[in-house]
């Protein structure tokens, strides 16, 4: 698997895709530096924004009809029907990636949106993203699946915290949560009242601009490395 760090960042390919063809215009083989493809590649989760399950792909740099091979396709079949068919992937010249079937058709195409992982409009079906896959994770943190008790643990499994996702948002459309006594000061003091989620990560944000942010694990969520700080764990009560 390709680690997120290291795929070529998608504005890059404005400037090429202007100079070469169309905005909505797949690329020819053989128009793009290799370097930028293997950078493109590997293992990757197509999942719905709403937290249903997704499903995974694996984008090649080998030669495919309208673009480069994707291997895994038919796993779509049950969750995301629409790709199941799905055979290549392209740059379509504007920044975004195409996910085409035998007949040239695009069946998804994702676009980019400033901060978060390429995403496609809902037009036909549900919004999906296209994030890198990470292990045992099949679906996107969303409030369906996040809603409800959780704990915030030690590595040693010491319980320092627990927290309470809402489902339903504000009149701001911010998705509240609660924080439950006994809480660590540490924890405490940061005045947790919203999240927020961004591809498979999460942002816990307090009143005075505070914020601890998670990572998506098999089993739940870890503190994002940035943070710093000694390791922590969101666990589902």
């Amino acid at each position: 698997m390709v680690a997120a760090a290291s795929r070529i960042p998608m504005f890059r390919l404005l400037v090429l895709g202007a100079l070469c063809l169309g905005a909505t215009t797949a690329f020819a083989a053989g128009d793009i530096d290799p370097a930028i493809i293997a950078a493109q590649t590997g293992d990757y989760l197509v999942a719905p924004l709403d937290g249903a399950e997704g499903c995974g792909l694996t984008l090649t740099a080998d030669e495919a009809i309208g673009g480069y091979a994707v291997a895994g396709a038919e796993g779509c079949a049950n969750n995301l029907p629409p790709l199941a068919d799905v055979v290549a992937w392209n740059f379509d010249g504007s920044g975004g990636l195409l996910l085409i079937d035998v007949l040239r058709k695009v069946r998804a195409r994702f676009e980019e949106s400033e901060g978060s992982p390429l995403q496609t409009n809902g037009e036909n079906g549900p919004p999906l993203a296209l994030i890198p896959a990470m292990d045992g994770i099949s679906h996107l943190p969303a409030p369906t699946n996040m809603k409800g008790a959780w704990q915030m643990k030690r590595s040693d499994g010491t319980v320092i915290c627990r927290v309470n996702f809402k489902e339903a948002a504000d009149n701001d459309g911010n998705l509240a949560l609660s924080v439950e006594e006994p809480c660590h000061g540490a924890v405490k003091k940061l005045k947790l009242k919203y999240w927020t989620a961004v591809g498979l990560g999460i942002t816990l944000l307090g009143e005075d601009g505070s914020s601890l942010a998670f990572t998506s694990t098999a089993s739940g969520f870890e503190k994002d490395r940035n943070e710093g700080g000694k390791p922590l764990l969101l666990i589902r009560n």
